[in-house]
């Protein structure tokens, strides 16, 4: 198979994504080569894609935007990611010097053509196994959510403190990488709804309307100067994951994904789970 068969088989399937303005697309390299191997990964960091070139892996699909840049003589950027992907248009305006390290990343890319496909807008909304419903699975709220629209779902469970859920959705997540959730509010108060969400859109207020009693947010996806007062005020806890914690599941679940329809390519999952540890 080609590179370029990946993204017309979203494309085919996937009739909630807006082709003329999603951010999925080749980030780099040639959309035309053949595929000897597909590494699937959240985050396209070099250590993963270093990973990826020495399993075989010439086509690295990831979730979350690449950044490698070209610069001229006065470290401005002329070329890179920025002007591929729309959600890096405000790094065009900064300053790199030679040696930094997303300068280096664009030169390695080039050098050993590694082909790089961003899979963001087809998998975020992708029905029951894409990012959202993955993570519904994986904290183990079975069945189907009570309340639910676009980047939310409310799931009902019986009655319990929220230091008790707190404590089950660690043990969901420590494999992957999370060493400790972030608990605001009241940890002996008895909850019974919880509202979840992924990435870098958990709108603490969205959820709350919504009906719920408690709300796991991503780190990415709320200001807790904000969110953290307001919880505070109304009453209503909040449980904080990783960005990446949140979108893991999905990660895995786009390899087997990938590897179902194209069957005679390797694929593997590069994991990339919490990004930070905790020191205790």
């Amino acid at each position: 198979m080609k590179a370029k068969e990946l993204h017309e088989h979203f494309k085919s399937v996937g009739r909630w994504v807006n082709w003329e303005r999603t951010v999925d697309r080749f980030l780099a390299g040639n959309p035309d080569v053949e595929v000897e191997g597909i590494a699937v990964s959240w985050m396209p960091t070099f250590p993963n894609l270093e990973n990826a070139l020495k399993a075989g892996c010439n086509l690295f699909v990831t979730h979350e935007p690449l950044y490698a840049v070209t610069i001229d003589d006065q470290g401005k950027v002329i070329g890179g990611t920025p002007f591929i992907d729309p959600h890096l248009r405000g790094i065009r305006k900064k300053i790199f010097d030679k040696n930094d390290v997303w300068v280096k990343k664009q030169k390695w890319l080039e050098e050993v053509g590694m082909t790089v496909y961003r899979c963001h807008d087809f998998w975020d909304d992708f029905p029951e196994m894409g990012i959202h419903g993955a993570w519904a699975e994986w904290l183990g709220l079975s069945g189907e959510p009570v309340e639910k629209k676009r980047f939310y779902e409310i799931h009902e469970f019986d009655e319990t403190t929220v230091e008790d859920l707190a404590n089950r959705i660690l043990e969901r997540v420590k494999p992957l990488g999370q060493e400790a959730v972030h608990v605001v509010g009241n940890l002996r108060k008895r909850v019974s709804r919880i509202a979840i969400g992924t990435g870098a859109i958990t709108d603490y207020r969205e959820m709350h309307r919504m009906g719920a009693d408690v709300l796991l947010l991503t780190d990415d996806g709320t200001r807790l100067w904000e969110s953290g007062q307001w919880a505070i005020d109304s009453g209503t806890p909040l449980i904080i994951v990783n960005h990446a914690t949140s979108e893991e599941p999905g990660m895995i679940a786009l390899s087997l994904y990938i590897q179902k329809i194209f069957p005679e390519i390797p694929v593997m999952h590069i994991p990339a789970g919490c990004i930070y540890r905790t020191i205790r």
